[in-house]
């Protein structure tokens, strides 16, 4: 999924371009031609639709990844300008609303952020998905002493758009259920240098994405 605002080419295109040859062999032909171009067309379809849901599962795949990584450019990503968003006491613009997480995650020492049990429907050049979160923030405890890890659990219910062949949220509804803290059994600092998660662009995530695109 892309994370930039540019217009990527429409792969329906090529898939129309797949199926050239055969609908134009079917529509030459004296019998069967208009029944094979409408199966064609039903194919174009379906594979439209799927490739959609796919894009559509990515995109809130890279909305857990960028807050974990505390990559702001990301999280900007997943929203359409426009976009509104309520969740608890935020009810809001989705770019309101990334200024409201980024102050929260930001003094956090670890974030995780799991996407589950995702749904998704596709109408044309609308989208609508349900699906799970379940997050751990490792921060430094209420009281002030030592750190505590709080849970929390609950569902993000979105209503999407496809714009220029690029699909963005342009709703969002999140619902929370569950909220859990409990005493951390040892300090951030204590774990092992270099194998646990980092922000952007440190994190492991990014060289390596880097070396992938060059081809190496």
């Amino acid at each position: 999924m892309t994370n930039d605002t540019m217009p990527v080419p429409d792969r329906r295109q090529g898939l129309r371009s797949l199926l050239a040859l055969p609908v134009g062999l079917a529509a030459a032909g004296a019998v069967g031609g208009t029944a094979m171009a409408k199966t064609d067309k039903d194919v174009l379809s379906r594979l439209d639709r799927l490739e959609s849901q796919h894009q559509i599962s990515e995109l809130l795949y890279a909305y857990a990844r960028a807050n974990d990584r505390f990559d702001e450019a990301a999280l900007r990503a997943c929203f359409w300008p426009e976009s509104t968003h309520k969740h608890g006491g935020f009810d809001g613009t989705s770019t309101a609303f990334v200024d409201f997480a980024l102050k929260i995650v930001q003094p956090l020492k670890y974030t995780a952020h799991h996407i589950s049990n995702v749904s998704v429907e596709v109408a044309g050049d609308r989208g609508f998905s349900e699906c799970y979160y379940l997050a751990q923030h490792r921060r430094t405890a209420k009281s002030g002493e030592g750190e505590e890890d709080a849970f929390f659990q609950g569902r993000y219910i979105d209503r999407h758009e496809r714009r220029n062949g690029v699909w963005k949220i342009i709703q969002r509804r999140g619902i929370s259920d569950l909220s859990l803290v409990l005493p951390a059994t040892k300090p951030y600092a204590d774990w092992p240098a270099g194998q646990h998660s980092a922000r952007a662009p440190d994190d492991p995530y990014y060289q390596l994405r880097a070396l992938f695109q060059s081809g190496r």
